[in-house]
């Protein structure tokens, strides 16, 4: 599964299209329960029916519109291949689908632009790093979130250790030979070659390695840059150390996964990876939630989301802290920047959005923090809460 990306998620919350229907669909990985995915896909669908005819959209519209949903009921190699959550995204111009490996809960939106709530845990929620690969066989390099990946081209190296080793052996042979036919031995016999003990063997394999992990080494720095993600090795255990002697690079974490890359699967990689990067973010959350504390009851702590948002629009907010699961449906103003709520319990008109949404979009764009918290992490217990980069008081 490719990695989902923040540029994504902002592509998808820039569409303006009535009707952008959202469907999320929980479903199976393996076993059985596998064949229900199919049967609860077609109630959704039946749902988003009627609900479309609710407002008004005719029958040959619709059907137009959940075609491409339709042509899956009977695909089984696509269900066979599921993550945790399907998300369909739907409107005039076609289909977007995507795989979640996060659960969220079965849903419906329809609405002038996509309901993306669910999906912000997978970028706000953690930050990214890398995760490289390490063989002497092949080397690859990921770009990880806590749920999924892809993967990032290294670019100049060698494709294996083998390449180095080949180079390594023309090299020898000219040696052995290039001495031929001049000169002689202290017992008078042709001189030129050059026999290697053991030692000297296991030395040159040892150089040979080292070789290969420089030309690695060099190939990630040029790919990275200046990202200063942490990032992870998982390797068989005893090339990490001989990688650390010569990476020296301080976004390589102390501890590797240990293992060959090409027989752990993907959901044990992910795991591992994330207990040894989770105390980086859980830092910068930490230093977030502990700056935000020392300044609770001060103007440039704010909680309702009618003051949160117009202030995220304006770029005044550093930090977003969204409760997990809670959402707010209304619209903002775009000339007076005033936000007005949808009634509790009444459905969505043309127009109006889910508001937490659009408060993390606006604080991603304009260069903020944000993140999903739990109900026991979510501060004076509120649903969201930002703290501002200065006391500028937002519109009301």
């Amino acid at each position: 599964m490719s990695l989902f990306t923040k540029d994504q998620l902002l592509n998808l919350q820039k569409i303006r299209l009535f009707p952008s229907i959202s469907l999320y669909l929980p479903v199976q990985k393996e076993g059985a329960d596998t064949r229900q995915g199919p049967i609860r896909l077609r109630r959704l669908v039946k749902a988003t029916e009627e609900a479309l005819r609710s407002k008004g959209l005719r029958t040959p519209h619709i059907e137009q519109l959940l075609k491409p949903i339709q042509d899956l009921y009977d695909d089984a190699l696509f269900w066979e291949h599921q993550e945790a959550t399907l998300a369909l995204f739907i409107n005039d111009d076609g289909l977007i689908m995507h795989q979640l490996p996060i659960a969220a809960d079965e849903s419906v939106t329809i609405s002038d632009r996509f309901m993306i709530r669910p999906l912000l845990p997978m970028i706000l929620h953690d930050g990214h790093y890398f995760l490289l690969a390490l063989g002497l066989g092949d080397t690859r390099l990921y770009r990880c979130t806590r749920y999924n990946f892809g993967e990032i081209p290294l670019g100049d190296r060698p494709e294996s250790l083998k390449d180095v080793f080949d180079t390594y052996s023309v090299e020898r042979q000219l040696q052995h030979h290039g001495g031929s036919g001049r000169g002689r031995n202290a017992s008078g016999g042709a001189g030129g070659s050059v026999f290697h003990s053991s030692e000297s063997a296991k030395d040159s394999e040892k150089d040979r390695i080292d070789e290969y992990f420089r030309q690695i080494d060099a190939s990630l720095k040029k790919t990275i840059g200046e990202d200063n993600s942490p990032l992870v090795v998982v390797c068989v255990d005893y090339l990490f150390p001989l990688f650390k002697a010569i990476t020296r690079d301080s976004r390589v974490m102390e501890n590797h996964i240990s293992g060959s890359p090409d027989t752990l699967k993907r959901e044990v990689l992910l795991r591992n990876a994330w207990e040894i990067v989770q105390p980086v973010f859980n830092k910068e959350k930490t230093a977030a939630l502990r700056n935000c504390s020392k300044l609770m009851g001060t103007p440039r702590v704010i909680e309702d989301i009618r003051l949160v948002l117009p202030a995220a629009v304006h770029r005044q907010v550093d930090t977003l802290f969204l409760l997990e699961g809670a959402q707010a449906w209304g619209k903002i103003d775009p000339a007076s920047g005033r936000v007005s709520l949808t009634d509790e319990g009444r459905q969505p008109d043309f127009g109006e959005e889910e508001l937490m949404d659009q408060a993390a979009m606006q604080v991603m764009q304009h260069g903020g923090q944000a993140f999903v918290l739990t109900a026991d992490e979510m501060p004076d217990q509120a649903d969201c809460l930002a703290l501002l980069r200065f006391e500028a008081p937002p519109v009301v």
